[in-house]
């Protein structure tokens, strides 16, 4: 029999190895999610990524417990001030100061700093982000093309596996997102769903006619559920400018309901020794605040 030369022997082995280490890896689970499957998110199109260092906004949320027989049995009043203090191209960090009202007492909490990642994801959180597919949504009649991203978080109490809907066209950008914990315990294990119900409505925030967004949160728990609408301005620190809430117990009973407002918000006012990034509104959100206030 022809003998091989033995570098094209050792050739074939080297071929043969190659082909059975794929064919396995098409049947075993897929690797680890590394560097390469961290789809970033751009940050002029977050909430708080598109502004600069020093913007601020102060809200008012109100929240009523209630009894078995619907009657308020408690009232809270908290006024939370949230301020960006640091931002980079894949984090940005605030500083909260709330002041709670709370049976006739008043109550200054200590100063909370906290730094997120734009998928919101904490410092240390191992985060896996990568672009599934593309689909279409339909908001109010109009046909809304996304990309589809799937978003993996993992910590101690179990992972977090999120698909969102992304367009880069249509503020506030997220249109739909849908989140569960997987591998927690039974007790820890909740789910929800964030959808955008309409677009380019007119709002009045802080006398000025803005165009924005109401998106409904549906929040899934063990022994509760909690549903949220919140007025979106992308023109303003952190997005949100008012919202309703309402959490029931399994048999649909109203536990707790809370409404949000916008008390102030701040951008502060670039130097020339030290400009800041000047914030400009998508095209056609602006378009459609300009048919607002000619009207």
């Amino acid at each position: 029999m022809l003998s091989l030369p033995k570098s094209q022997s050792l050739m074939r082995i080297a071929l043969y190895v190659l082909a059975i280490g794929a064919a396995l890896g098409a049947m075993l689970p897929g690797p680890p999610l590394t560097a390469a499957d961290v789809l970033s998110f751009p940050p002029e199109h977050h909430p708080w990524g598109r502004f600069p260092v020093g913007s601020s906004k102060v809200v008012r949320t109100t929240s009523e417990a209630l009894d078995e027989k619907g009657q308020v049995v408690s009232v809270t009043t908290t006024d939370t001030r949230t301020t960006l203090i640091a931002i980079d191209a894949a984090s940005y960090t605030l500083q909260t100061d709330a002041t709670v009202d709370v049976a006739s007492r008043r109550i200054t909490a200590a100063p909370q700093i906290a730094r997120h990642g734009y998928y919101g994801e904490l410092p240390g959180q191992a985060l896996g982000a990568k672009r599934t597919s593309d689909a279409s949504l339909t908001i109010d009649g109009r046909s809304i093309p996304c990309e589809v991203r799937q978003i993996v978080v993992g910590g101690d109490s179990g992972k977090v596996v999120t698909t969102l809907y992304y367009s880069d066209q249509y503020p506030p950008f997220v249109l739909r997102r849908e989140t569960s914990v997987e591998g927690a315990a039974d007790e820890k294990r909740n789910s929800s769903l964030v959808e955008v119900v309409a677009l380019d409505l007119p709002q009045r925030v802080r006398g000025e006619l803005k165009s924005a967004s109401y998106i409904k949160t549906t929040q899934t728990l063990p022994q509760s559920s909690k549903v949220t609408l919140e007025v979106h301005c992308d023109e303003v620190p952190g997005g949100v400018v008012a919202h309703w809430a309402s959490e029931s117990d399994a048999s649909g009973r109203v536990l707790r309901r809370s409404t949000l407002e916008l008390v102030e918000y701040h951008l502060p006012t670039p130097s020339a020794s030290q400009p800041q990034p000047i914030y400009r509104r998508p095209m056609r959100a602006g378009k459609a605040a300009r048919r607002m206030e000619s009207r």
